[in-house]
């Protein structure tokens, strides 16, 4: 049997992946709770507890008896070539299709399998496309219940998730922390493309921070709403949602934010003027997300889109960092660019 750490629950996958990392989590058993704590399998307590509290996290050691996880094979294993990953958004699991890839009777196959496979997948689907300036998905139905309806975890937070209404990627559950974690206290904070609150909730469960989430899709903007209140137990800062268009943002707020998220990775660029003109008088961080070949690719897009908007006066890229694969040839990555408004 493994030795043991707790931590708090809302700590949990922050704490995991720190140990994961330091090859200290015990992966064949599962964590368990008790006593208002989330404890964890380690190999050895007093590395893990030296770890995750240099970390700035609360940490104690524990005595559990945990339970075997069992390991579920792989599509590999289990037959199925060339078929994409797939992502798993509360109990959904879904599938990208590739060009050129399997037909969609291989997908069934893999679905139903899944299905046997992974206990807690209830619905499968298959993800064809990102449409639209809503940024739906169009789907089609694999196997399992026939819902696109789900509650998703990130870090002891929960996300109440429409697949076919509202755009949402799990993978960017690191980012959405990291982001979080940039941010100061007291910062006026504007994510300019919110779906469904993943950035701005992260936010204000951090830190003291007031933070704009605005979407143009209505679905994503109710959504926000339902799990900034769903969240308000674990929030240290204030969110409001507004359903808008970001082209309409600076009508309707005043200049005054500190931080402003952009993550709309194709489109992004396009918005420059509206974001330079809702920075505040000091200026703003802004994260900059964008679908390119590289860091410089991305970074020199970042400067060359608010270098040519006449309301900043000065525009400076800080570091670059890759935050998740699109293709063999492309990724998202973050720039972060320090703007400083020119006020008429």
């Amino acid at each position: 049997m493994p030795e043991c750490v707790a931590v708090k629950p809302v700590d949990g996958e922050r704490a995991i992946r720190i140990l994961r990392e330091a090859g200290l989590l015990d992966r064949g058993f599962k964590p368990a709770r008790g006593g208002g704590r989330l404890m964890l399998p380690v190999a050895s307590t007093a590395e893990a507890l030296e770890i995750l509290r240099s970390s700035g996290l609360e940490a104690w050691p524990c005595s559990a008896s945990f339970e075997p996880r069992r390991r579920p094979r792989g599509l590999r294993e289990l037959g199925f070539e060339g078929l994409s990953g797939y992502s798993l958004v509360g109990d959904i699991a879904v599938f990208s299709r590739r060009e050129g890839g399997p037909g969609v009777e291989e997908y069934r196959r893999a679905a139903e399998v899944l299905l046997r496979e992974q206990p807690r997948v209830r619905a499968v689907y298959l993800k064809e496309a990102t449409v639209g300036e809503l940024r739906v998905q169009k789907l089609i139905h694999l196997a399992g219940e026939r819902r696109t309806w789900t509650v998703h975890r990130e870090f002891g937070l929960e996300f109440e998730v429409d697949i076919a209404r509202a755009y949402f990627n799990p993978r960017l559950a690191g980012e959405h922390r990291r982001a979080a974690e940039a941010v100061g206290e007291g910062e006026r904070v504007l994510d300019m493309f919110s779906g469904v609150g993943g950035f701005s909730i992260h936010i204000a469960s951090l830190r003291r921070a007031s933070v704009v989430a605005a979407d143009i899709n209505p679905h994503a903007a109710l959504l926000a709403a339902r799990n900034a209140r769903r969240n308000r137990r674990r929030l240290r800062g204030r969110v409001s949602v507004l359903r808008a268009d970001a082209r309409l943002l600076p009508g309707i707020l005043q200049p005054v934010f500190t931080t402003i998220i952009m993550n709309h990775p194709t489109a992004s660029h396009t918005f420059a003027w509206e974001a330079c003109r809702l920075a505040g008088s000091s200026g703003a961080r802004v994260l900059f997300y964008r679908l390119s070949e590289s860091c410089p690719q991305a970074v020199e897009d970042a400067i060359e889109a608010f270098a040519r908007t006449p309301c900043c006066r000065r525009v400076e890229a800080g570091w670059c960092r890759r935050v998740l694969e699109y293709s063999p040839s492309a990724a998202v990555y973050r720039v972060e660019v320090e703007v400083e408004p020119r006020r008429v």
